[in-house]
């Protein structure tokens, strides 16, 4: 039988020197090490790696070498997906080992994303295949297709209507991001 081991709980936080430079940092919670009495600096070490390397790249998708603001109107839908299978690779090499016990807050920080953006992102690296996102549709409807996806998996709905979400992005005939999230309630008064 395997010995299941215990994940590590640790905390990315932002700490600031005496000059006012701020640097973000990985703490371990204390109980972890009292509980183990195992030293976990070298695995420590190994997240802070994955998790700056992260968001290095997560920001120049993100910002590109401009890194003075959002600009969340401006990115392709593809980008945000990429931004997305990013976040879910870094979870996907640290599940096992770690558990960050201010995850959404942290990726707030260090990617200057809202925390349901954050969240919406992880959902979505899951529910979307890269090629289903398009260009053409706008990421919010993407947003606000998943939130209604368990709803449409339940009528067996959903793949039917992100090709009808993907067809209207190729046309031309978006509707307006609060109009479709109307239409998916329809949709969804229809199928009970």
């Amino acid at each position: 039988m395997a010995v299941k081991t215990k994940k590590i709980p640790v905390k990315i936080v932002q700490t600031q020197d005496i000059h006012g430079n701020k640097k973000v940092g990985v703490m371990i919670d204390l109980g972890y090490y009292l509980d183990t009495k195992v030293d976990p600096k070298e695995k420590i070490e190994k997240f802070k790696k994955l998790y700056f390397e992260t968001v290095t790249k997560a920001r120049k998708l993100f910002y590109g070498s401009d890194e003075l603001g959002k600009k969340y109107q401006k990115i392709p839908s593809s980008t945000y997906m990429n931004l997305a299978i990013i976040l879910r690779k870094f979870n996907e090499a640290i599940e096992n080992e770690f558990v960050i016990t201010n995850y959404t807050q942290a990726l707030h920080r260090d990617f200057g994303l809202s925390r349901d953006y954050v969240q919406d992102l992880l959902v979505i690296s899951k529910l979307f295949k890269k090629t289903q996102i398009l260009d053409s549709v706008p990421f919010s409807y993407y947003r606000a297709l998943m939130r209604k996806s368990n709803e449409l998996k339940k009528y067996n709905m959903f793949d039917d209507e992100l090709i009808r979400l993907n067809k209207m992005g190729k046309i031309k005939t978006l509707s307006g991001r609060e109009n479709y999230k109307k239409e998916l309630i329809q949709v969804l008064k229809q199928a009970t």
